[in-house]
């Protein structure tokens, strides 16, 4: 096949593409003119003009283009407020022949260079609002007219009679509201702003005249010198400023308010003046460049051209708030670019800067787009960079020039005119295009060699010699120059970013502190606001060194460097007016830092405030205080002051300095210390004391004397004085507190005071004085106790300083509570021991409830009923505790009992001696029982201690009626049968009193336990007493429902048990006259036997346990034997065996019935599975002997009977003598069962001998059953799992219902292969691994095939094929039934090449249907076998592998459902039977 070439690709297709085109170019028959629809095309252009006013706008820049001076605008209206009818009008030059020509062409452009039009479609944005214009100029006239979506045009002479004016007549599509005047008036206002020959609009409604603008230009122009170091060219050099000059223009606004009569209203007039400066550009446009110009723009760039900006004219008084001119003069907000008029494009200033750049389509915005006109635009914006560099250092030098002749009026006003500058100046980001802006500003930096000029607070300097101020450093800095403040204030903007973005100026720093430091010394105002600045920063080390060197100070005309102070003065320690030294910082300045003065150490590092001890040093070696009293005081009145604060060791310097000199004033002259006492100490004349107040401990540890040494005043008292002991004590009194510890033991140890009631005749030396302790307070109380008094002069207050001296001393207030017990002893007089009982009483809290300890008062102070004294722990306030002979407080001291430590009961241990040691009897029983169960439950104790000690008095019912005491742990309140009444100890002494009794450990009935004990004890003592089996067996049946409990709580009970004659017996006896009886005896359990064998029972008539459930297992426990397991029996048959008819007949009738019994078999009780029939053999002899051996007891019983099973080797053989089916159904049921009872022999032998009709008619199951089920076991089930030993039994059934209902289906899904089936069932594969494909569904069931095998096998099957389907799919919804199971998650597989039976995936069950074809089983073998596959399957729900817990599983189903399957079977079989 030949490959596909593009065309394009081929070698000569731009040759053929040549020839196509030429061909087609030389017929002229097939040109056609593209046809426009120009509708379309001015509504699309109309789009982009959507600012408002844009009629006007195109209006009046046609009308500056035409030279026109005025305009007139006239809004004419028939009828209301609206118009209908616009008229332009302007008196510009007519239109000549080629604007006709221009007019009705579209996008045809001015060529004039000078002209603003370059794109041609100005004009038609009057199609905005009307749909036939006219146009009238000079004698001429155009009319615009439809046809369809055509515009046409008619031209030609018209007889116009006011030909000087050009009008442009336009009618509303529909009415239009009048504009509003104000906006209206402010758009045309700045209109005019930048027109070259515009000068004056009007504006009427009608006839009535609106506004009337005016623009005058006054003076003539002022040129501006451009300085040398500004570059005059822009970047690429298409620019350069060639000149710059100013003139002033003044704007008038005349409005008239429109009301219903517009002329009888004033008229409003309001005016402005401003600059507008324009710079002249030479424009310098290479050729190749001008071509691009003028095929972008359709003419040619001008030679030269003008950059326009309005400028404010500064005043003080005027006034720029007229909201018409706010778009002319936008300041503070951010001015426009002009293209003529005004665009929405910012500046980044607040000025409005006019230029010829090339905007977009719409005149709105400034092309970069393209790349030829975005380099003309930038470059003609870096121009008005140049132009505003050029004005702001024209300003600069008018400012600079006034400064130099400035005062302070002068100066602010310089400063406010800075401000304005500065921030026109100051950059904002353009919108709404940045790019305008930064062009802008980055060549007002960048043109300019030279850095910035701003005023500072020396002049006009460039930036970078100026500083922005720091207010903290105002005060000292003076020669460095700054911003002035209100230009920090209101020029934020443009010094944040000339400092952070710019970098053109810095912060004030510390090299320029530095550099004023250097140059001149400071006055003291200044050093302290130096100072106070730099302890604000943290400096370098080698700053703080520079600092210190350089700083000078004048101060009291004499200059002090900072480098050599040392000191600061503290004037809170150091007053100061006084002397200090030379190193010391000079008050005049510290005292500005008096609440600061820490910040000297942290600031200037070698100062330290001057210590007093530094000072006192400098004091005492310039000074003599000898002549100098006054200093002396006021020198010693300083150090008094400050010691306190000092250091440990400065403190001792000074008490060493001034010990050593004299400096003290006292009434006698300058004294040392020592030599001196304070002013107060007057208790001899002739001491000196001091005369200055001041700090007491200073004077102290100078030396000076607060007291008379106790030396002193004993040595006087002992010689001559003999001081009054008041007097003493008021001298003390004074000065307690400056007394040493040693002068108070002193005074302790010193009998100075004398007791009252003295014999007056003895003198004053011959009175016996006490020590202070020996003696009480001059109160009432202690008198009327009759303690010693010390004699008190005048009014005894404790308060005072003399009474708490003295009680400090050791003086008495009040009797000790040792002293008191010894006044209220039963050896005291009556009076004082109550005098002494009652202050005990009241004062008990206050006084001695702290120090009070019941267990270590040893005197008897506290009376009793029958006048008996004890002490607190030998009696209690419980009135009835005599009762049992216990002392009792007296009952009005009782309310304090508590308190005291009297306690309202005896200890447990005391009552239970007393309990003891005088056991009650029947008489004061229920009273003693009754007291000790309030005293024990007010002390919470516990009475258990009691239970083994026999205080119960029990009288006997029999004379002589003795009392016997028994322990409460024998004791009951009642028994729960009143044949127990006599066996157990019943006592009652009243409710309170049982109370006690029960705490004590009698019980209110005998619980299971106590049961047991009694029997163990005494079994046969209460079967005597008795003689109830009813009522012993109730007592063992409590027993044995509570023999794991009591086996807990006491364990080893149940062995002991087993070894006592506590279990009834019953065993079979003949009286006398020959009547069977039952006889009951008590055994030990190992001599009673289970009976599970009543032929067993009949033979050797042992005793047998007489109960069932419960108790047998009791029984059993205790060691109770099976009797069918303890007999033995070997069977000896007389004559040979042999088979005959009637062992072939009974044989025939064993395998058909058989089968019918084990089907109603329910629970557990199968001592083996069916299987076991199938091998069976029936023999036939004459004689059966069967030889019974009970083994425990050695018992031999021989019988004749007429059929049992043997086992001969591995054979199991029927012998039988006769068709007796009553021997055989026994000993049938004796192998089926575990415990073979009566009716198992009675519904056995209705199988065997009964008919089938008879059978049905009893309701048994008389089907053909006989199937085999050897893979049934019915046994016990192995060990569960381990987490199935938590479950109970309805958890576990549920959880098996669960492992049935998460039984999935498949949904019509094909299996894949490696599907991860889990292990399959009854195969030799383990696992099944082959794809199968989905095939059909039939009743809810899934049909699916082998991958390899054809699905028409199962689509459309074969009339057997189809039969065994139906058939294998009743088999499985039997099955599926017996578990609840629903249809649609049972899936049937096809494999004729596999011997898998079933598997499960997923918990989705899938079963082979050639497993069931090949089998070919009957229907009910069938659903056996499909019944135990489910089992298997079921369980792999649960695990995967084969294992044993797998197993345990399984079987759980098998025996769960088994009972479901025999009864579906039946139903099944005759439902077979009527189908077939």
């Amino acid at each position: 096949m030949q490959k596909f070439i593009p065309f394009y690709k081929s070698k000569n297709s731009n040759t053929s593409l040549d020839t196509f085109k030429s061909q087609l170019m030389s017929n002229s028959e097939y040109e056609c003119r593209v046809k426009v629809n120009q509708r379309c095309l001015i509504d699309k252009m109309l789009s982009r003009y959507s600012t408002k006013f844009a009629v006007f706008r195109e209006l009046l820049q046609n009308s500056d283009d035409a030279t026109s001076s005025s305009v007139e605008i006239v809004f004419d209206s028939t009828k209301g407020e609206n118009y209908s009818r616009l008229l332009f009008k302007n008196n510009g030059m007519n239109f000549r022949e080629q604007d006709w020509d221009r007019l009705k062409k579209i996008a045809e452009g001015n060529p004039d260079e000078q002209k603003i039009g370059a794109f041609g479609v100005g004009f038609y944005s009057v199609f905005s609002v009307c749909e036939e214009p006219f146009v009238s100029s000079g004698n001429s006239g155009m009319a615009f007219y439809w046809q369809g979506d055509q515009l046409y045009v008619r031209h030609g002479p018209i007889k116009n009679s006011d030909s000087t004016w050009t009008t442009f007549l336009m009618d509303m599509r529909n009415p239009l509201k009048l504009p509003n005047l104000d906006e209206f008036c402010r758009f045309l206002t700045t209109s005019l702003g930048f027109t070259t020959n515009l000068r004056q609009i009007s504006v009427y409604f009608n006839e009535n005249e609106l506004l009337n603008i005016s623009k005058e230009i006054i003076g003539h122009p002022r040129s501006i010198k451009i300085n040398s170091n500004i570059n005059r060219e822009s970047p690429e050099k298409l620019f350069k400023l060639e000149s710059v000059n100013i003139h002033n223009v003044k704007f008038e606004v005349i409005t008239t308010p429109r009301t219903v009569s517009y002329r009888n209203h004033e008229k409003k007039r309001v005016s402005v003046c401003f600059q507008i400066a324009s710079g002249n550009l030479k424009v310098q446009i290479q050729r190749k460049f001008s071509s691009e110009m003028e095929r972008l723009t359709k003419k040619k760039p001008p030679s030269k051209t003008t950059i326009q900006a309005i400028l404010p004219i500064y005043s003080r008084s005027s006034d720029m708030t007229f909201d018409i001119f706010k778009d002319l003069l936008p300041y503070p907000e951010q001015g426009n670019i002009f293209i003529g008029f005004r665009t929405h494009q910012t500046t980044s200033y607040s000025v409005n800067f006019a230029a010829r750049v090339i905007p977009t389509v719409e005149r709105e915005s400034i092309d970069f787009a393209e790349k030829t006109l975005s380099v003309y635009n930038t470059e003609m914006l870096c121009s008005i960079g140049a132009l505003c560099r050029v004005l702001y250092e024209d300003e600069m030098n008018q400012i600079s020039q006034l400064y130099q002749h400035k005062s302070d009026e002068n100066q602010l006003m310089l400063e406010e005119c800075s401000v304005r500058i500065l921030n026109h100046f100051t950059f904002e980001q353009s919108t709404p295009d940045v790019k305008v802006g930064n062009i802008i500003e980055s060549q007002f930096y960048r043109c300019c060699s030279s850095q910035l000029s701003i005023l500072s607070t020396h002049g006009v300097k460039p930036i970078n010699l100026i500083r922005l101020p720091n207010p903290e450093m105002t005060a000292f800095i003076k020669t460095t120059p700054v911003v002035p403040k209100i230009m920090m204030d209101h020029c934020e903007s443009f010094f944040s970013r000339a400092n952070s973005i710019l970098k053109l100026i810095e912060q004030i720093s510390i090299n320029d502190v530095f550099k004023e430091l250097k140059n001149r010394i400071l006055d003291v105002d200044e050093m302290i606001a130096l100072m106070k600045w730099w302890i604000t920063r943290n400096f370098s080390i080698t700053d703080h060194n520079n600092f210190m060197q350089l700083a000078t100070v004048n101060i009291e005309n004499k200059v002090l460097h900072l480098k050599n102070i040392r000191h600061f003065q503290n004037p809170g320690i150091i007053n100061p007016g006084l002397d200090v030294p030379s190193n010391v910082l000079p008050y005049a300045i510290s005292q500005h830092f008096n609440n600061k003065l820490d910040i000297f150490k942290q600031n200037f590092r070698n100062w330290t405030e001057i210590s007093l001890v530094t000072w006192t040093r400098y004091i005492v070696g310039k000074y003599n205080f000898k002549n100098n009293p006054a200093f002396a005081e006021e020198f010693i009145s300083t150090l008094s002051r400050g010691f306190k604060n000092a250091k440990k060791e400065d403190q001792f310097a000074i008490c060493q300095l001034l010990s050593k000199i004299e400096c003290i004033p006292t009434q006698f002259g300058v004294k040392r210390p020592s030599k001196t006492y304070f002013s107060d100490v007057t208790l001899f004349s002739d001491l000196p004391n001091i005369s200055i107040k001041g700090d007491e401990k200073f004077f102290t540890e100078i030396g000076i004397n607060k007291y008379v040494e106790l030396e002193v005043v004993f040595a006087r008292l002992v010689n001559s004085e003999n001081l009054d002991h008041m007097k003493l004590l008021k001298y003390f009194a004074k000065f307690s507190e400056d007394l040493k510890d040693s002068d108070i033991e002193k005074l302790k140890k010193a009998n100075i005071w004398i007791k009252e009631c003295t014999d007056s005749n003895k003198s004053v030396n011959n009175v016996q004085r006490y020590l202070a302790r020996d003696l009480y307070t001059p109160c009432y109380h202690n008198k009327e106790l009759e303690l010693p008094i010390i004699n008190w002069k005048g009014h005894w207050n404790k308060y005072s300083n003399e009474a708490k001296f003295i009680i400090g001393l050791g003086l008495q207030e009040y009797p000790s509570i040792q002293t008191i017990f010894q006044l209220a002893e039963q050896s005291q007089p009556l009076e004082l021991r109550e005098k002494s009982l009652q202050y005990f009483i009241k004062n008990f809290k206050e006084k001695y409830f702290k120090i009070y300890n019941a267990n270590l008062v040893h005197i008897k102070f506290l009376p009793c009923i029958n006048d008996i004294y004890a002490k607190p722990s030998e009696c209690y306030s419980n009135p009835h505790c005599k009762k049992m002979g216990f002392n009792v407080l007296r009952q009005d001291l009782c309310f304090l009992a508590k308190e005291i430590g009297v306690k309202k009961y005896p200890d447990y241990n005391l009552l239970q001696d007393k309990l003891v040691k005088n056991l009650p009897n029947m008489d004061n029983a229920k009273e003693i029982f009754e007291f000790m169960y309030f005293a024990t439950h007010e002390s919470n104790s516990n009475c258990k201690v009691l239970q083994n000690i026999k205080f119960i008095p029990i009288q006997e019912k029999v004379s002589p009626y003795k009392i016997i005491y028994h322990k409460p742990d024998e004791c009951f309140f009642k028994v729960f049968n009143e044949n127990y009444v006599d066996i157990f100890k019943c006592v009652d002494f009243g409710e309170t009193a049982n109370k006690f009794l029960k705490d004590c450990g009698v019980k209110q009935e005998p619980s299971t336990l106590d049961l047991a004990e009694y029997l163990i004890k005494s079994s046969r003592e209460f079967w005597s007493k008795l003689n109830n089996k009813d009522s012993y067996t109730n007592i063992l049946g409590t027993i044995a429902h509570n023999y794991e409990y009591l086996n807990k709580i006491k364990p080893g009970i149940l062995d002991t048990m087993k070894r006592c004659p506590i279990l009834l017996g019953i065993k079979k006896e003949v009286d006398i006259s020959g009547t069977t009886a039952d006889v009951y005896e008590l055994a030990c359990a190992e001599d009673i036997f289970i009976n599970d064998n009543d032929k067993y029972r009949n033979i050797f008539n042992p005793l047998i346990c007489p109960f069932t459930d419960r108790i047998e297992k009791f029984y059993e426990v205790l060691g109770s034997q099976s009797l069918d397991a303890n007999v033995s029996t070997t069977t000896q048959h007389i004559a040979k065996e042999m088979t005959s008819i009637i062992s072939h007949k009974v044989n025939e009738k064993i395998l058909e019935r058989v089968p019918w019994y084990y089907s109603g078999i329910k629970g557990g009780d199968l001592k083996n599975d069916i299987s076991w029939i199938e091998t069976l053999q029936v023999k036939q002899t004459d004689q059966i002997n069967m030889n019974y051996v009970l083994i425990p007891k050695h018992e031999i019983k021989t019988n004749q009977i007429s059929a049992c099973v043997s086992e001969n080797g591995n054979r199991l053989i029927l012998y039988i003598t006769n068709e007796n089916y009553t021997d055989i159904a026994n000993a049938l049921v004796q192998r089926i069962h575990r415990r073979p009872e009566r009716q198992h022999c009675t519904n056995l032998y209705l199988y065997l001998t009964s008919s089938i009709e008879q059978l049905h008619q009893l309701g048994y199951p008389t089907e053909n059953i006989c199937v085999n089920i050897k893979n049934v076991k019915i046994d016990e089930l192995p060990n569960p799992p381990e987490p199935i030993k938590q479950l109970s039994t309805d958890e576990f059934e549920n959880m098996l219902l669960e492992g049935i209902t998460s039984c999935k289906s498949n949904y019509n899904r094909s299996i894949p292969t490696n599907n991860n089936p889990v292990e399959t069932f009854m195969t030799e594969e383990k696992y099944y691994d082959s794809p199968l494909i989905y095939v059909k569904t039939i009743n809810y069931i899934e049909l699916h095939i082998k991958d390899t095998l054809d699905p028409s096998i199962i689509l459309f099957p074969t009339a057997t094929m189809e039969g065994n389907i139906q058939k294998f799919i009743n088999v499985l919804v039997n099955v599926a039934e017996i578990f609840e199971l629903p249809r649609n998650k049972i899936n049937i597989f096809y494999d004729d090449d596999s011997t898998m039976v079933a598997f499960n995936r997923n918990k989705t069950l899938f079963f082979n249907l050639k497993c069931d074809i090949d089998h070919g089983r009957p229907f009910n073998k069938n659903i056996v076998y499909w019944f135990f596959t489910f089992c298997h399957e079921l369980a792999h729900n649960f695990i995967s592998p084969h294992n044993a817990d797998f197993v345990y599983y399984l079987q759980s189903y098998a025996n769960k459902y088994f009972s479901k399957l025999t009864d579906k079977i039946g139903h099944q079989s005759t439902y077979n039977q009527l189908v077939s």
